[in-house]
């Protein structure tokens, strides 16, 4: 199991200062053994709490800010040419030492149009096509008829690719054309394990296996009192939570009628669901520790519990393929 960061940024203040202070709690995460950072992306007409639009553009400034890997979760394709996608990617996995992991989404044909793209955008078949072509323009050699991407990522073929999706075809992407499943915050447990299942299933290994990874971000507050930790996760999850829930995707299409927060408790309560998301064959968990709203301090303590307490019993316990691809080795 890896354990990473999922960052907040919004588009409700200024973006200097909100970057800022990530790299200042980046740095404490690495001093406490999170390996990697990663940030979404969403376009919007008007501010909301989370997140930012171009999330290249936004891990390319963290490149030079921290040595902690980079991943994106999700960029969403709608908004991407598949061959300027094809550059961009490489010159940030160059930016940030071959440390990149390219996290993939849909997105709706709203995201298209505000992007300035046909409405369409692609879907099914013209997603797979998407893949398929990253993969060749980062694996040609120049002077070629393939596409191919100058510079070139660092490692031949380019990042490690994960593709989201709530369907059964999103998991079958993630095993035969992607490098493994990206479940995001608002997917229910039931949901993020079935699609796990599915994933393994594809792939015809068991779950964990060697050479996959499921992935997911879980928002995380964590205190040494259980009703403390809920009651501060009440009090400072609530904008990023209602802004799921205003638009139906809280917790997958048929969410739970109450909230489901499993990385929400005391050291024990996060070390038992890390317990059971590695029995279902996920293999890294991004907190979101810090969204918008949420104090310092809270964040802080979240992330020291977090690496006293939870992150030395899964460290290093992942395969030997999955730990070196988010090395960057």
């Amino acid at each position: 199991m890896r354990l990473g960061i999922a960052l907040d940024l919004s588009s409700q203040e200024p973006v200097r200062p909100q970057v800022d202070r990530t790299v200042t709690m980046l740095a404490r995460a690495e001093q406490q053994g999170f390996d990697s950072a990663w940030v979404g992306e969403s376009y919007h007409a008007a501010s909301q709490p989370f997140h930012l639009p171009s999330v290249l553009m936004v891990l390319g400034h963290l490149a030079g800010r921290t040595s902690l890997a980079l991943g994106s979760a999700v960029l969403l394709l709608r908004a991407y040419s598949p061959e300027k996608l094809a550059y961009e990617a490489a010159l940030l996995d160059q930016l940030c030492g071959g440390k990149l992991t390219l996290g993939l989404g849909l997105g709706s044909p709203e995201i298209a149009r505000r992007a300035g793209l046909p409405a369409s955008g692609p879907a099914g078949a013209a997603f797979d096509a998407t893949l398929k072509l990253l993969r060749d323009a980062w694996s040609a050699d120049a002077g070629t008829d393939s596409p191919v991407a100058i510079p070139p990522p660092v490692r031949r073929g380019g990042p490690r690719i994960l593709v989201g999706g709530k369907v059964a075809a999103s998991a079958g992407r993630a095993a035969t054309l992607a490098d493994g499943f990206y479940g995001a915050t608002n997917y229910c447990d039931d949901l993020l394990i079935k699609q796990s299942a599915a994933y393994w299933s594809y792939r015809g290994g068991r779950p964990g296996g060697t050479g996959g990874v499921v992935a997911t971000t879980r928002f995380c507050v964590v205190h040494e009192d259980a009703a403390t930790a809920r009651e501060l996760a009440a009090r400072h999850l609530k904008a990023a939570t209602d802004y799921y829930t205003e638009r139906g995707s809280w917790m997958g299409a048929n969410g739970p009628a109450e909230l489901e927060l499993p990385m929400v408790g005391t050291p024990d309560e996060i070390d038992a669901t890390i317990a059971r998301y590695v029995r279902a064959g996920v293999t890294s968990v991004q907190l979101r520790v810090a969204p918008f709203g949420t104090p310092p301090e809270v964040a802080r303590h979240t992330l020291d519990l977090v690496g006293r307490h939870v992150l030395p019993h899964w460290h290093n316990t992942t395969t030997t393929d999955a730990i070196t691809s988010f090395d960057g080795e």
